[in-house]
């Protein structure tokens, strides 16, 4: 068995891959032997002591992964030793033992059956940012014909959200920095691809809504966008914020968005474990995710893989600011 473990707070390079030993599982615990692992930024930030929770040293890393059950704990109802299964981020900043590893003892309840006709790759790549975006682009009903914007489009929930988004009707506004990223954008099924380095988002979406604005705003941004987020709604309209990515550090980020700008129009902060807290929207989200995969209608993006040992280059390509998709790591 082989874990990664950090001992001190910095950049990449304090990863470190170690052998260690399992305890035996626990009465609602399943052991899992893993295939793949979703990187994610907030392992970056914790890391880095740049997320809300502080890292306890030495501290392990991994919310979230795919493989197979081989031991099951004496409570475990549910699940064999066999199973192919995907480890859900229900606990930050890691789940169980860890999922930055060969093998991970964690809860049954973080557990989804793995959906039928995916590879590990692409399963590691589906259930983080499709839990996000389902969790935001829910907030508020968003129906057939409704004006939605969704921030950074080329990133994991982005790209997931203008999926979503085009799935249940709406007309989907999506930026990204620079014009020679839209085709993207658009090839993910944006009505309107907006490069906010040289565009201005505000302007864009009115110009294109007849002067009314979106009815919801999508964000993974955060900083400066903020603004134009808010001066892009309609009257009544709302923004949904989330991962501050424009902030290296999520507890430093702030929130400068002229009072007027908000009349009539409301801002809020989302976090995910609102989401899995939550039992009936927890089931809907997974039925709802399982349903696009299955039809088509959500196809994950993978940027690049890496194997365990490489998990520094893996963290340096999550921390390198033009992501075409999840970064993947794979155990041989």
């Amino acid at each position: 068995m082989r874990h990664v473990t950090f001992s001190q707070i910095g950049g990449p390079e304090v990863l470190k891959v170690e052998q260690f030993e399992l305890p035996e599982v626990g009465p609602g615990e399943v052991r899992v032997q893993i295939e793949a692992i979703g990187v994610n930024r907030f392992e970056a930030l914790y890391r880095r002591n740049f997320y809300v929770v502080p890292p306890l040293l030495p501290s392990v890393l991994g919310a979230e992964g795919v493989g197979v059950i081989t031991h099951t704990g004496s409570q475990v109802q549910g699940h064999e030793v066999g199973d192919r299964v995907t480890i859900l981020p229900v606990q930050t900043p890691f789940v169980g033992s860890g999922t930055y590893a060969t093998h991970a003892n964690v809860p049954a309840f973080a557990l989804a059956k793995s959906i039928e006709g995916t590879s590990a790759a692409e399963e590691a790549a589906i259930w983080m940012a499709g839990l996000q975006a389902y969790n935001l682009i829910t907030k508020l009903p968003v129906v057939q014909g409704d004006a939605v914007v969704v921030t950074a489009g080329t990133s994991p929930v982005g790209s997931a959200l203008i999926q979503f988004a085009r799935e249940m009707g709406a007309t989907v506004f999506a930026t990204t920095r620079s014009a020679a990223r839209k085709r993207e954008l658009e090839e993910l099924g944006a009505h309107y691809a907006i490069a906010t380095d040289e565009e201005n988002l505000s302007d864009a979406v009115k110009a294109a809504t007849d002067g009314k604005g979106a009815r919801v705003v999508l964000d993974t941004v955060g900083g400066a966008l903020l603004t134009q987020c808010v001066l892009s709604l309609a009257e009544g309209g709302n923004v949904f914020s989330y991962g501050a990515q424009a902030s290296p550090d999520i507890t430093a980020a702030r929130v400068d968005v002229p009072l007027v700008a908000l009349d009539r129009r409301s801002l809020s902060f989302v976090d995910l474990f609102e989401l899995t807290e939550v039992p009936e929207r927890f089931e809907a989200a997974k039925n709802y995710i399982r349903r696009t995969v299955t039809s088509g209608a959500f196809v994950p993006r993978i940027d690049s893989t890496y194997k365990l040992k490489d998990v520094q280059e893996a963290h340096r390509r999550m921390e390198d600011g033009s992501l075409n998709g999840k970064v993947v790591i794979l155990i041989d």
